[in-house]
Formats: C-alpha cells, structure tokens, sequence
C-alpha cells in the first residue's frame, strides 16, 4: 500500500503535465483556443477511457507490474516526442501522436495503481484506504503543478531574444522531459511490487 501511495504521488505530477501543460501548450505555443485546445485533447481523453476498462479487465490475469510497465514504457516515449514540439509544429504529428500515447500510458498505470493501493485491505477499511490513494494522486498533481509551472517558468525567462511563443514552447519541452522522468521514477519504484498482485 505504501509503495502504490507513492507511486501514485509521482502520478499525480505526470497527470498535471499531460493535460494542464498540454492545454497550455497548444493555447501559449501553437495559438489555439481554449475551445480548440479542449477539443485538440478530446481523442487522448476517450483513449484513456477505454484503456483504463481494459486495464481493469487485465490485470487479474497480469498482475500490477507488467501493466505499469508498460504503462510507463508510454511515458516515456510519449512526453519525449512530445518535448520535440515547437511552435511551427502541426497537431497531428507532434500533438495528436504523442498525446494518445501517454493517454494509453495513463489509463493503464492509475486503475492499476488503485487496485494495488487497495488490494488485501479489509472491508471496513476500504473506503479510508481508497480515500487515502486517492489524496495521494491529487497531492502529487498540487505539488507537480507548483514545481512544473516554476520549472518551465526559469526556462522560459532564459529565453533571451526569443519570441514569447517559442519561449514559452521551451518551457513547456521542460515539463514534458520531467514528466517522462517520474515515468521512469514510477518504472523503478514498480520493481517493489508483488509481481502478480491481484486486482
């Protein structure tokens, strides 16, 4: 329970940077409305809805571990493609691409981390100990909201010469490579985890 309370802290950082940032980026650097950002992170929000059914239907037959994993693995490589965008970069290949990745990233690794979070714990517990994840999660986001915003802040300011658009952009590459790494940091953290905990 401790582990998955702290893995899912770390999530919560990872959650802010894909849909805040992302939205920010979209609206700060390619010069979308809110309306059009909303919509731009519609597909990724549908995605991560139908992963996470998925994930829930899986993981009494794989176990936490390979599903965070794997889980991860999306992290990776989604909010690292996605730290190659730029202002000139188009929705489809630098946005759409990578925001559906970590949308499947992310509906496999949070149901998993809740079920694991709560797994073996007696009924009358369950609702403090479901209480209990769920804070962690939203404590993460509150912190990675403060250390993200003030992380791409110092790198947009070091932008000199640079316009505010491409400035902020670079900003925003910073968030998206610090989240790929508390993809990693979750990565590490899973080899803690009974390797076929049930959901």
């Amino acid at each position: 329970m401790v582990v998955s309370n702290g893995m899912l802290l770390l999530f919560g950082g990872i959650a802010i940077a894909m849909w805040y940032f992302t939205s920010l980026f979209m609206q700060n650097a390619l010069g979308y409305s809110a309306l059009e950002a909303g919509l731009g992170q519609t597909p990724a929000a549908v995605t991560f809805v139908v992963i996470a059914r998925f994930a829930a239907n899986l993981l009494p037959r794989t176990g936490v571990r390979p599903l965070v994993l794997a889980g991860c693995a999306c992290f990776l490589v989604g909010f690292g493609w996605l730290a190659q965008a730029h202002t000139d970069s188009d929705y489809v290949t630098s946005v759409l691409g990578p925001t559906l990745l970590i949308a499947v990233g992310i509906g496999l690794t949070f149901p998993t981390l809740m079920a694991a979070a709560t797994a073996d714990v007696p009924e009358g517990d369950a609702g403090i100990i479901g209480g209990l994840a769920n804070t962690a999660t939203q404590v993460g986001g509150s912190v990675g909201l403060a250390v993200l915003a003030t992380a791409a802040s110092a790198r947009t300011a070091m932008q000199a010469g640079v316009s505010s658009p491409a400035a902020l952009a670079a900003g925003y590459d910073l968030v998206f490579l610090t989240a790929a790494g508390l993809g990693l940091a979750i990565a590490v953290t899973s080899v803690l985890l009974p390797r076929h905990r049930r959901g």
